[in-house]
């Protein structure tokens, strides 16, 4: 972007880039295991499968580091629904580990539009937030 710009060359946008690229990736990591149109789109639990370390799955070992329960999930790399329906339901009840993931984006979105606003602000930018935006999900009513 800085090599192309056509404006101020001053201006250091690696920071903002950066803070974008943290949270897509916690973003997706997120869908991966929460979205019902990632499961339409990619398949259930993709990182499962795939045995893959994602954001919540690493804080859910590390907030409990004396069950291995979600290492053995990740071990089988299961493909079908029933082990990687326990892990997640083990990730959000147990662990904690969607609420923090939610956490986590909340403030590196606060972060990104800080940056894109001392920037000088960008109408795009700032829709592109607004359509990757993750709403805290609502507890189900006793």
């Amino acid at each position: 972007m800085m090599a192309c710009s056509t404006t101020n060359t001053d201006v250091d946008y690696v920071p903002l880039v950066n803070l974008f690229g943290v949270y897509f990736q916690i973003r997706d990591d997120y869908m991966n295991l929460q979205s019902t149109q990632y499961t339409d789109n990619k398949g259930f639990a993709e990182d499962v499968t795939e045995g893959k370390f994602s954001f919540p799955i690493v804080h859910g070992t590390r907030a409990d580091t004396s069950n291995r329960q979600i290492l053995n999930v990740l071990q089988k790399r299961p493909t079908t629904p029933t082990l990687k329906k326990h892990m997640i339901a083990y990730l959000r009840d147990h662990t904690k580990s969607f609420d923090y993931t939610i956490g986590v984006m909340d403030d590196l979105e606060a972060q990104v539009r800080e940056e894109i606003a001392r920037l000088g602000g960008n109408s795009r930018l700032e829709k592109i937030m607004d359509s990757l935006h993750v709403d805290r999900p609502t507890s189900p009513s006793a």
